[in-house]
């Protein structure tokens, strides 16, 4: 399964199709050589094998479980189809088919960010001020009191992630739009690998042709922050407090509002 998880609710919604169309064929067409039964304890049995296959964690097992659940779906689904004795078998196989169309239309997002972030929205019910320090390509240290009075946004990133390069091109955009505005400071804010070489985080995003400023950080900011999953952003007010925590998507909303204060 695809660590990209925007994608996720057209997964499961590719796999509920696909699932279904085999089993119901299957269902129709061998009837005459096993029992329709097999056909669903056979899907059943791949989907929890399937399951089980993509479970490193607890947490990410909680994350894909839509997915887990629309296989299942699809399952139920095309013996409910493929059952002629079944009064109203086209509205049952309708209903659920509705659950993966339903997260198809970005449900499956705010399901993921509630497990990653704990909230679907990403706004900070506590705000809380993190005292931490990262430094520049010249090597110059940047604290949280230095950026005191300005609305920082901090884009949390690793050089291997591949979800953190899709979204700077989004990143740029956001930096070309407030560079010439004082009050806004926004970051790509690297964690170090024991892979990385000195000074690869800040030599991989000029290769790329992005422009936007870029920090080096350390676990330690990452644990104080509480950053765990990349890209992750943080929103910070002219306070010094964490107002958002989440996806660069809702950030942008953050960030504009806080400039309407």
């Amino acid at each position: 399964m695809s660590r990209d998880y925007n994608l996720w609710g057209f997964g499961a919604l590719l796999g509920f199709i696909l699932i279904f169309s085999i089993d119901a064929l299957c269902i129709k067409k061998l009837t005459k050589l096993f029992p329709s039964k097999w056909v669903i304890y056979a899907s059943l049995f791949a989907v929890i094998f399937y399951a089980f296959a993509n479970l490193p964690s607890l947490k990410f097992a909680m994350k894909v479980f839509p997915t887990i659940l629309s296989l299942a779906l699809g399952v139920l689904a095309a013996a409910v189809f493929a059952t002629d004795q079944i009064k109203n078998r086209y509205r049952y196989t309708f209903l659920l088919f509705l659950f993966p169309f339903v997260l198809n239309l970005n449900l499956y997002d705010t399901w993921v960010h509630y497990i990653e972030f704990g909230n679907t929205s990403g706004q900070v019910t506590d705000e809380i001020s993190v005292d931490f320090k990262v430094t520049d390509q010249e090597g110059r240290s940047i604290t949280n009191g230095d950026l005191k009075g300005k609305i920082v946004l901090m884009d949390f990133w690793f050089i291997g992630c591949a979800p953190c390069w899709k979204k700077f091109p989004e990143l740029q955009q956001l930096h070309e739009q407030y560079q010439h505005q004082p009050e806004v400071a926004i970051y790509a804010v690297n964690r170090p690998m024991s892979s990385d070489h000195p000074g690869q985080a800040f030599e991989s995003i000029r290769k790329k042709g992005y422009d936007f400023k870029v920090l080096q950080g350390t676990q330690k900011v990452m644990d104080d922050f509480g950053v765990y999953v990349y890209p992750t952003v943080v929103v910070i007010n002219k306070e010094g407090n964490m107002v958002f925590m989440g996806q660069l998507d809702k950030a942008k909303d953050v960030v504009e509002a806080l400039l309407q204060k």
